[in-house]
């Protein structure tokens, strides 16, 4: 018997954003607004960590163009980052929250009104590496769990990414604007009489592989796989593992062809 689909087993993908940590900051520093503020932002209870955190991102936040570049290139190395690499660059308006557990590499380059989140990570374990591209507007949330994405991976402006137990993306993997990966899933056919937000979530992760190439709008839910080399064609819903090397469309995704083809006289059959 064919196993259920997500739907049919009673899963749905969860949009959750920012709102949930500052939820979290403030039962943990129930007495002040402030100190959950510090707590969601800074990770620290320190409050000099605090305000060195916010006049060094909001000196530089809003200068444009070079001189703007160039101000956040030298203000943000010493200490904001776990570790920074060189040449990096980054937009205005740009929200880090946990910074001090961020390992950047080298050329890492982050555009206009990102919000990077290492609440959920160790030390080191929200990781971009080398030349990794953050497009404009995007959301890379290690809300509960490790989050990396690999060298010379370019994500389109838009993106929203959150690690629910882990979220990795290989090597030169593109994502055009608009996608989503990751959230959790809540079981909707179990228990009416408590809240679906307060039953267990079922989290697996997302591993994309290397080399692959989401299209506009792509969502790819908790638990999924994909293979090295996949194509998935803009607006597919992926809930299920994807081989290596498939090529992907629809809602919900299915495999249409695979990139492995017979060369007969230098021309791909």
């Amino acid at each position: 018997m064919a196993s259920a689909g997500p739907l049919q087993e009673g899963l749905v993908n969860d949009r959750t954003d920012g709102s949930i940590g500052l939820a979290q900051a403030r039962e943990a520093s129930p007495g002040s607004g402030l100190a959950a503020y510090r707590d969601l932002v800074t990770g620290s209870r320190s409050w000099l960590g605090l305000l060195r955190h916010e006049l060094v991102l909001s000196w530089g936040a809003l200068l444009p163009g070079a001189t703007g570049f160039a101000f956040r290139r030298l203000a943000w190395r010493g200490g904001l980052f776990l570790h920074q690499g060189r040449g990096t660059l980054w937009g205005r308006n740009v929200t880090l929250w946990h910074s001090r557990k961020m390992w950047l590499g080298d050329g890492v380059a982050v555009d206009d009104g990102c919000q990077l989140d290492a609440r959920g990570c160790e030390p080191g374990g929200f990781r971009l590496s080398d030349g990794v591209l953050i497009s404009r507007g995007c959301i890379i949330s290690g809300k509960d769990g490790p989050l990396s994405i690999g060298p010379r991976a370019n994500i389109g402006a838009g993106c929203v990414m959150y690690a629910s137990t882990r979220l990795e993306i290989g090597a030169d993997t593109m994502l055009a604007a608009q996608c989503y990966l990751g959230g959790g899933r809540y079981a909707v056919y179990g228990r009416t009489d408590v809240p679906l937000a307060e039953q267990p979530e079922p989290r697996r992760g997302v591993v994309i592989g290397e080399d692959c190439w989401l299209g506009a709008g792509v969502t790819v839910i908790d638990g999924v796989n994909i293979g090295r080399g996949s194509v998935i064609a803009a607006g597919a819903v992926v809930t299920r593992d994807v081989e290596p090397y498939a090529v992907m469309a629809g809602v919900p995704a299915r495999q249409l062809d695979t990139r492995h083809r017979e060369v007969v006289n230098g021309v791909n059959t």
